[in-house]
């Protein structure tokens, strides 16, 4: 609890404290009082600078010198960019040949080294070849512990702002927030139901449930790219094993639902992968029966506006 206190300190003056908001018409629709974290509003778009400032807050003077790699499809490249440029680290990025042109130009704009590579598969790999070859320091996207313990401060300001949350779904990718928030809950000892939302084209998280080992997918296909991360984070796995309830997949068409229920009646402008939680909480109600407050993180408003066209 201490050191969690001593993150959100650190972190305050990098980042917003994001609202949240209840909806009364989330709460009709669903059969329970319903609230939004509303985490799109963060900096850069999504929850990805908290994790990220942290981390290289803990680099050597040395590490920071040699400047620092990840690999992302885009929200996470921003939140390294961002804390490179509040901790004066240089930063480069590694994204798919296929990435979101909306992300990589915001990447860019925030002032890493943009280099797009192959699948995303590929370009992970790349990456890591990159950070040997350059002395580059990484930082991986999602499974790492100290980016995870940044990431912690979300469910810190959600257990602040609501004490009596009963459930909390958030979207899935490698699992770097669903690390967060569970280690959220294990330090302030919350007892909050925490689950998970996947992508059914990229259930990296779910097949490692059902293997009992953090899987890499050979490819992952999914509107949802915040979400399409190529494998589970080890790291992230073990925390979602042990403090998640589920994690429950969704189509790409139920997501391209929520995200008209989300533009249309809350008047956000969410991008697929923050718009997952809502889709699992519409297509299963039955497994989230229960009584107290419902919380979804909204995280992600990297909309790439072409493809919004072609999906609406």
């Amino acid at each position: 609890m201490t050191r969690l206190n001593e993150v959100r300190a650190a972190l305050a003056p990098h980042i917003h404290r994001t609202p949240l908001w209840h909806s009364r018409h989330l709460s009709e629709l669903l059969g329970r009082e319903t609230w939004i974290k509303a985490e799109l509003f963060q900096r850069t778009g999504s929850y990805k600078p908290r994790g990220m400032l942290w981390a290289m807050m803990q680099l050597s003077p040395e590490a920071r010198a040699r400047g620092t790699v990840t690999f992302s499809a885009g929200n996470a490249a921003q939140g390294l960019a961002y804390a490179g440029g509040v901790l004066g680290i240089s930063t480069t990025v590694v994204m798919s040949a296929s990435a979101n042109p909306t992300k990589v130009a915001a990447t860019k704009g925030y002032g890493a080294r943009v280099i797009q590579h192959g699948t995303p598969q590929e370009a992970a790999q790349f990456c890591l070849d990159l950070a040997a070859s350059e002395g580059l320091t990484y930082i991986s996207s999602y499974d790492d512990d100290e980016l995870m313990t940044g990431h912690a401060s979300l469910g810190a300001e959600i257990f602040e702002d609501l004490p009596a949350v009963a459930d909390i779904i958030l979207g899935i990718g490698g699992g770097g927030m669903a690390g967060g928030m569970a280690k959220a809950a294990i330090a302030q000892g919350h007892k909050v139901r925490l689950w998970g939302a996947e992508p059914e084209g990229a259930a990296a998280m779910s097949q490692s449930l059902e293997t009992g080992k953090a899987v890499r997918l050979p490819v992952v296909s999914t509107i949802a790219d915040g979400l399409a991360a190529p494998s589970a984070g080890e790291l992230c796995y073990a925390l979602v094993r042990e403090r998640f309830e589920g994690v429950h997949l969704v189509s790409d068409a139920q997501i391209l639902e929520a995200m008209k229920v989300l533009m249309a009646r809350l008047k956000i402008m969410p991008e697929p992968a923050a718009c997952a939680g809502l889709a699992v909480a519409l297509a299963r109600p039955g497994d989230l029966n229960g009584s107290g407050p419902l919380v979804l993180v909204i995280s992600g408003g990297n909309l790439d506006l072409a493809s919004l066209k072609g999906w609406l």
